[in-house]
């Protein structure tokens, strides 16, 4: 378990400076540049993934559990998980129309993806990582709306396309499909 929460430590915590301490990172990117910035930035995001990862898999065979989820509430998991992973493709693909609507559709979809694992693992090992991303995930969308707003620039208004609108939800589908696949496993 200390290496899950060492890690979620890292990798919420990289992923937190721009809500706690956007001036700080401001100056950091300024000092270092983007470049060297973004690779210690992500140099950190993969370490505290890798001990995200090792800690999770280390408390699976012997968890602690909270609580004990409905049967059925797999189901949630995989049909959000369809939605989380189309408003992922959605922040990749530009003039689609939840990007227009959204302006943070990977972060909604991370909220997303984060609440319907809530809804699944009951162990203190996955409320704390789904937990954890939830958090953060809320957090940061309101940071992201925080800083829009502060530069009180107006909104320019683009288009969305049902071109690639639609290749959003063809992506998505795609990288969603291995997914249902072990879910349908599972539930077999």
């Amino acid at each position: 378990m200390t290496l899950l929460i060492c890690g979620l430590i890292l990798f919420l915590g990289v992923h937190s400076v721009r809500i706690v301490a956007n001036d700080w990172r401001n100056a950091q990117v300024e000092k270092l540049g983007f470049v060297t910035w973004k690779v210690i930035y992500s140099l950190i995001s993969i370490v505290g993934l890798v001990l995200i990862t090792i800690g999770y898999l280390k408390a699976r065979p012997h968890p602690i559990t909270v609580w004990s989820p409905p049967p059925w509430a797999w189901l949630l998991t995989v049909y959000f998980s369809l939605i989380s992973l189309i408003l992922v493709a959605a922040a990749y693909i530009p003039n689609n129309v939840f990007k227009v609507k959204l302006k943070d559709p990977m972060l909604v979809g991370t909220i997303v993806w984060a609440t319907c694992h809530l809804t699944t693992i009951g162990s203190l090992a996955g409320i704390l990582l789904f937990g954890g991303v939830l958090i953060w995930g809320i957090l940061d969308l309101f940071s992201c709306r925080q800083r829009r707003a502060d530069f009180a620039m107006p909104e320019l208004q683009k288009k969305a396309s049902s071109t690639m609108t639609f290749a959003t939800v063809v992506v998505g589908f795609i990288a969603w499909t291995p997914f249902a696949h072990i879910a349908y496993g599972i539930s077999r």
